[in-house]
C-alpha cells in the first residue's frame, strides 16, 4: 500500500442518487459541492467545506495478488509534483503523471489547484479519460478522474455555473468512482470519497442508509488492513452521517470508538468534546 498523508474530507460522490436536486426549476438547488476530501495529517483539524483538495492514492493489492510496497510521504506539500506544471513540453501529460504518482494529498491538492487556476482542468480530465480507456485495470486512474471532475464541479459552483452542467459533471464523477470500484471493489480511496461525499446532499432515506452501510463496511475493511492515520476519518464521517439523520447517540458512540483507535486524531477529539 502506498503511504499517504490524508488531507481531505469529502467530495461530491453519490451524485447518481441526488442528481434530481440539480434541476433547480423544479426543486431547490443542491448544496455547494463539498471539497474533494482533504484527509488530515496528524496535526490537521477538520477541514471546512469550502476547501478543495484531493486525496493521495491508497494503493490496493494488484489483481495478480502482488502488493505495492509502501513509500514514505514527501516532506514538502508542493514538492516536485507541482513543479511539473511549469514545463512547456507536454505539461498536461506530466501533470497527470504527477497526480497519479503523488505521494501525499498536499501534492495532489496543489496540482488540482494549479490546473483549475490555469484553465487546464478540462485538458487534464480528457487526458485521464484517455488513460482510463487505455489502462482498464488500474483503479487509480478513474479514481483520480473522479477527483478531477469534482474539482471542476467545485470551480463551476463557485463561479455561479449552470446547475444542469454541474449536475451532468457530478454524475460523470460518480460514474468514475463506480468504474474504479468495479476494477477494485476494495479500493479504500474510491470507497471513502464516494460514500462520505453523500453527507453533503439533501436528506434522502435511501441514500443516507447507503452511506451508513458503506462507511460501516469500510470500517470493517480497515480492521483487516495495516492501520493508517486516514482511517480515523471514516469514523468522523460516519458519525457526521448519524448526526445528520437525527441519531446523535450513535454519532457520539462512533466518534468515541474512533478516538479509542486513533487517540491522536484532533478531529475526533473535537467531536467527542462537542466542538
Amino acid at each position: 500500500m502506498k503511504a499517504s498523508m490524508i488531507i481531505f474530507i469529502v467530495l461530491c460522490g453519490g451524485i447518481a442518487g441526488a442528481i434530481v436536486y440539480l434541476t433547480h426549476s423544479k426543486v431547490p438547488p443542491p448544496p455547494a459541492p463539498p471539497p474533494v476530501v482533504q484527509l488530515p495529517s496528524a496535526t490537521t483539524t477538520e477541514p471546512a467545506p469550502t476547501a478543495v483538495a484531493a486525496p493521495a492514492p491508497i494503493r490496493q493489492p494488484a489483481g495478480n495478488g502482488s502488493e505495492e510496497t509502501a513509500e514514505p510521504a514527501a516532506t514538502s506539500a508542493a514538492g516536485p509534483a507541482v513543479a511539473v506544471m511549469d514545463s512547456d513540453t507536454n505539461s498536461i501529460g506530466k501533470a497527470v503523471d504527477a497526480l497519479l504518482a503523488a505521494k501525499n494529498g498536499a501534492q495532489k491538492h496543489e496540482l488540482f489547484q494549479k490546473l483549475v487556476q490555469s484553465g487546464q482542468i478540462d485538458e487534464a480530465i480528457a487526458e485521464l479519460k484517455q488513460r482510463a480507456a487505455d489502462n482498464t485495470n488500474d483503479a487509480e486512474i478513474p479514481t483520480t478522474l473522479g477527483e478531477a471532475q469534482l474539482n471542476k464541479v467545485r470551480a463551476l459552483k463557485e463561479a455561479g455555473g449552470d446547475y444542469n452542467e454541474i449536475g451532468i459533471l457530478a454524475m460523470q464523477a460518480d460514474q468514475s468512482f463506480n468504474a474504479a470500484l468495479k476494477i477494485d471493489p476494495q479500493n479504500w480511496e474510491a470507497q471513502f470519497v464516494k460514500s462520505s461525499s453523500q453527507y453533503y446532499w439533501p436528506a434522502n432515506p435511501q441514500m443516507d442508509n447507503d452511506v451508513v452501510q458503506h462507511l460501516s463496511g469500510l470500517i470493517d475493511q480497515q480492521e483487516t488492513m495495516p492501520s493508517q492515520p486516514e482511517f480515523a476519518q471514516t469514523y468522523v464521517v460516519l458519525g457526521n452521517e448519524y448526526q445528520k439523520i437525527g441519531q446523535p447517540d450513535k454519532a457520539m458512540a462512533t466518534w468515541e470508538l474512533g478516538a479509542q483507535k486513533f487517540p491522536n486524531d484532533p478531529t475526533l477529539q473535537k467531536k467527542i468534546n462537542g466542538q
